[in-house]
């Protein structure tokens, strides 16, 4: 968990850190001392998740060091803020400016709503409604269905809620991937299997993998 929580991070720093060095080695420092923590596992760990680890780590590092110096640099610009608001000169708060690339960019993986909504300073109910208005996300199922019933009353079904954001992969179909993935790691448990699913672009429940596994 702290490795995919560790990812999550970097991955939020190189797109909205450029430029600022020191919060940048912060996240440098923070993947040099995971690294040092799982060296003194690292034995009981099969070998290929060992590889995983310390690649993945390893393509972290790399990529903070280029985006230091890139943030050495001086600007050719002013820095771009994430979330301006518009002033409209009507009543009430002025709506709040996304982009929609960095949005795109930005929703990945395990990143939720309110974290994105931290770096926007905004609810995350908006970043809900702009990925839906940038068709970055499926609508969810409706909370109710009625239907009308032979004696002419009305039945009301609630839907249990979820994430729009998740998996569509049928309970079979994914049975066979993750049959697929265990076949070429054998050694993956859980929570690589989960690693990998991300890598893939399936953000899946851990009750489905758990189920599947």
């Amino acid at each position: 968990q702290s490795f995919l929580t560790l990812g999550e991070r970097v991955h939020i720093a190189l797109r909205t850190q450029l430029g600022d060095a020191a919060r940048l080695m912060e996240q440098k420092r923070l993947c040099l001392q995971f690294l040092d923590s799982i060296s003194q596992h690292l034995q009981i760990l099969p070998p290929a998740e060992q590889q995983v680890i310390t690649t993945s780590v390893s393509c972290m590092i790399t990529a903070l060091d280029a985006a230091v110096t890139s943030s050495s640099d001086p600007p050719d610009a002013p820095p771009v803020g994430l979330g301006s608001r518009a002033t409209q000169g009507s009543v009430g708060r002025p709506p709040i400016n996304i982009d929609r690339a960095d949005l795109a960019v930005l929703n990945v993986g395990r990143v939720s709503h309110t974290r994105l909504a931290e770096l926007y300073h905004c609810h995350p109910r908006t970043i809900r409604r702009r990925l839906l208005e940038y068709g970055l996300s499926a609508p969810g199922p409706p909370v109710y269905i009625d239907e009308p019933q032979l004696d002419g009353s009305i039945s009301r079904t609630y839907n249990v809620g979820s994430s729009s954001d998740l998996s569509l992969l049928s309970d079979r179909d994914l049975d066979q991937l993750i049959l697929n993935i265990y076949n070429q790691f054998p050694s993956f448990g859980r929570r690589m299997i989960d690693g990998y699913l991300l890598q893939l672009g399936e953000r899946v429940p851990r009750r489905r993998i758990i189920e599947s596994y």
